[in-house]
């Protein structure tokens, strides 16, 4: 009886840790598929906490931390990018419609060389705030696989909405309008 016993509470021990070892394989499972359909939709979704940037804007560095007192718009684009140049008159309208600070995030070290910005700049009228990505940090912190691509974030440092592709001054209105901008 003894030995019946000990048989059962060997078995029962057993069967617990591979009862857990399996919960833990299939929580990683799903960690796994859940991180492998996010980057294949590409960039951060809707809900995930806003990567903090360290951007230079007119020569000093920003926290892009520091500027989400308030909703804001981000969009990352670049010189050579046909569909960003296609949205900046959008933006521009946007900006100047709407009281929801946008912030244009020049992806700088996908430039050919940084002075093509400041060229770019000077022919292309932009009504926002201009960031340079100087140290090629938004690539990889919000997953970019394309540009251009938006962001809308929250007082908390939250996406609330995003965009990849263009975007109109009306989708942007719709964009904010979610969160009450």
């Amino acid at each position: 009886m003894k030995k019946y016993l000990l048989y059962v509470i060997v078995g029962l021990a057993i069967s617990g840790i591979a009862y857990k070892s399996y919960d833990a394989y299939k929580a990683q499972q799903i960690k796994e598929f859940t991180q492998a359909t996010q980057q294949a939709q590409g960039g951060l979704e809707i809900g995930m906490k806003a990567p903090n940037l360290k951007l230079e804007q007119d020569g000093k560095m920003v926290e892009l931390s520091d500027l989400t007192n308030r909703l804001i718009v981000i969009n990352f684009w670049a010189t050579w990018c046909p569909p960003c140049k296609q949205e900046i008159p959008e933006l521009n309208a946007f900006a100047k419609a709407v009281d929801v600070p946008v912030y244009g995030i020049n992806v700088t070290t996908s430039e050919r060389k940084v002075s093509d910005v400041a060229d770019f700049l000077k022919e292309t009228p932009v009504d926002y705030g201009v960031l340079y990505d100087t140290q090629g940090q938004s690539e990889n912190a919000y997953r970019l696989v394309a540009m251009p691509a938006t962001y809308v974030i929250d007082t908390d440092g939250v996406i609330v909405a995003k965009h990849i592709g263009p975007v109109t001054s009306s989708m942007l209105k719709e964009m904010v309008g979610k969160k009450g901008g």
